[in-house]
């Protein structure tokens, strides 16, 4: 018969504080949504099992149309001759019977017996090729399907990442892709194969006797009552999984990962992440535990109600054959096909709708995320020289019950460098996330040329920004890629890649690249390893290799000396001659090459000013200025 594999510590909470939806950003009321376990629970739409398999057939069948249209003819061939195999073993018998009685000859036994086999064989073929379809159609849904998950994620807002019931959602919804595929060939072979099958048998069943019709029910009936409850046990036990599940997996990844591995076996946290990841598994054990004990106890005492059925069954049969009222082929038959039809439903109910049920809280999921708001706005190119204005701006973060940015209003001229400064926390990050578009913010506007940059798409508003960050990227491909990949629109150019290397102080013939900017950089790829400060460089030459008219550097430098620092600051004013740029850093030295800078305290602007006027002004500049004059001293 039809067979498919099956494929398949703390709920986190948001406590910040309601605020009138009307005065927020599509990106904030994104981040609202999530403020609790029951309010986000109510935001997202609940599917019945005819809802999700409508919703998920189209992108299952875009995968491979042409194969599992074929599946489909085929399973319902399956299903009918699967009873048509019944029908054809009562013919035999009966045929047996008489002429064993010297009723009818040899041959038409022999013919019902070629009918018999006829039948058998094309069962046979037809599950060996339902078994192998699905299995090589499994992996091209699954990629597509991926596909559809990244191609979503690309389109949220940045904002969402710093959402831990985003976070969740997206966790959720990468298990809920596996099971996806498989939901929806089980529910087509419900009803291609299962449903054609006991339609058959129901019919045929019927035709002898009409009550041993009803025996189709009393296998049914327990089983289908046992899975509706398994859906609702598993859907819940989905939801409380995966934060648990995001916990164990960052935790193990702390253990194991080439990221962290010198860090927590040199300082000794291997064994407390060790631990921290045991309490999380055995935490989601426990959850899965409770669940399948809860589900199984209720499974045993219908599967004992289904077996009162059979015997039943049974007695009708034997009840009608000696009543005469059907024959003993016929008898013979049913009494053959009712093990089968037993443990077809068995198949169908325990193993296939039970892995429906089992799955079905992740397949909400999948579609919860693909359901999930968008960032949006229109892709518009923004011509000219435009300057960026900050009118009122301020900002909270997903769950944060203080605001990052407070009533932030300023300008930045086109073609002026500006400079962020202020102590760690100060906000200084965040703001910049405001001021490119990354972030919408919670009260204000940010304005491109007068253009509201929550109008318009993260493409729009990228096209022409270059951005170091603090925590930039360690892409494991060759030096080139890592540098040209901030530009994939255009081929690597060598002399391009060269002038960016010069500007930010890396030298490829270094004996660290020995073979260029073909030198591979992951020792996981047989390349090479690299120092921090060799990085920021290599970061620092990506930025300086886009084409850009608005760039900024957020505190690239940490593990640059403050002499090298300066060095590649006035590299950068050359580069940013005549466009837009921002520097952000805690370190003051090099700031004086801005036309203006900016202090952020407590993230408020505290002030605004050149170097010389902040400098002769008591206020937060001064005092850090002092505070770190010994590392410049020789500059000034």
């Amino acid at each position: 018969m039809r067979s498919v594999k099956n494929k398949g510590r703390k709920n986190l909470k948001d406590n910040r504080k309601k605020k009138n939806k009307a005065d927020l950003t599509p990106d904030e009321k994104a981040c609202v949504k999530g403020k609790s376990d029951k309010n986000a629970a109510s935001d997202k739409k609940k599917y019945n099992v005819f809802q999700l398999f409508f919703k998920m057939v189209p992108s299952v069948f875009a995968a491979a149309p042409l194969v599992l249209t074929v599946d489909v003819i085929l399973s319902i061939a399956h299903g009918v001759f699967w009873g048509v195999e019944t029908f054809a073993q009562q013919k035999f018998f009966d045929a047996a019977t008489a002429f064993a009685a010297g009723e009818i000859a040899i041959k038409r036994v022999i013919m019902f017996l070629c009918l018999l086999a006829l039948a058998n064989i094309t069962c046979q073929i037809l599950n060996g090729i339902a078994n192998y379809i699905p299995t090589v159609v499994a992996e091209k849904v699954s990629g597509r399907l991926s596909i559809g998950i990244h191609q979503k994620i690309a389109r949220l807002a940045p904002i969402d990442f710093e959402d831990t019931k985003k976070l969740d959602d997206i966790n959720k919804a990468e298990n809920g892709k596996n099971s996806a595929y498989w939901f929806v060939f089980l529910i087509i072979s419900i009803f291609t194969f299962y449903v054609p099958y006991f339609a058959f048998m129901g019919w045929y069943l019927f035709h002898l006797k009409p009550i041993l019709a009803l025996t189709i029910l009393l296998v049914f009936l327990p089983t289908a009552a046992t899975q509706l409850i398994r859906t609702k046990v598993f859907t819940k036990l989905e939801d409380k999984s995966a934060p648990v599940r995001r916990e164990y997996e960052y935790y193990e990844s702390c253990m194991v990962s080439r990221e962290y591995f010198k860090e927590t076996r040199l300082l000794g946290g291997f064994t407390y992440f060790k631990n921290l990841f045991t309490d999380s598994l055995r935490l989601l054990q426990n959850l899965k535990f409770k669940a399948t004990m809860k589900t199984n106890l209720i499974e045993l005492g219908m599967r004992i109600v289904t077996v009162c059925g059979y015997f039943c069954i049974l007695y009708m049969l034997f009840d009608a054959l000696m009543k005469k009222e059907i024959t003993v082929g016929a008898f013979a038959a049913v009494f053959n096909s009712i093990g089968m039809l037993y443990g077809i439903m068995e198949e169908v109910i325990c193993r296939h709708i039970g892995e429906i049920a089992k799955n079905l809280g992740t397949i909400q999921n999948y579609l919860n995320l693909l359901e999930m708001p968008e960032r949006g706005g229109e892709d518009r190119e923004l011509h000219g020289k435009l300057d960026i204005t900050l009118d009122h701006v301020s900002f909270f973060y997903p769950g944060a019950e203080k605001e990052a940015v407070k009533d932030a209003t300023f300008t930045i001229n086109n073609g002026e460098t500006l400079a962020v400064v202020g102590e760690n926390g100060s906000g200084k990050s965040t703001i910049i996330r405001l001021i490119t578009g990354l972030y919408s913010p919670s009260k204000g506007s940010v304005t491109y040329g007068g253009t509201d940059t929550s109008t318009l798409s993260m493409k729009s508003l990228f096209s022409k920004t270059s951005a170091v960050f603090q925590k930039y990227q360690k892409y494991q491909m060759k030096l080139a890629d890592n540098i040209g990949i901030s530009d994939v629109a255009f081929p690597v150019k060598e002399e391009s890649l060269d002038d960016v290397c010069t500007k930010s102080g890396l030298d490829k013939n270094d004996s660290s690249f020995s073979e260029g900017y073909n030198t591979m950089l992951s020792r996981e790829f047989d390349g090479v390893d690299l120092s921090g400060g060799q990085w920021q460089r290599i970061a620092i030459a990506r930025g300086f290799y886009r084409n850009h008219d608005l760039i900024i550097l957020d505190e690239p430098t940490a593990a640059i000396d403050p002499y090298e620092e300066t060095r590649i600051y006035n590299e950068f004013a050359e580069i940013a001659r005549n466009k837009t740029a921002i520097i952000v850093t805690h370190r003051l030295g090099s700031v004086k090459l801005a036309d203006r800078i900016i202090v952020m305290k407590d993230g408020a602007v505290a002030q605004i000013g050149t170097h010389e006027e902040l400098i002769h002004t008591d206020g937060e500049y001064a005092r850090l200025y002092k505070a770190q004059e010994q590392w410049y001293r020789e500059d000034d």
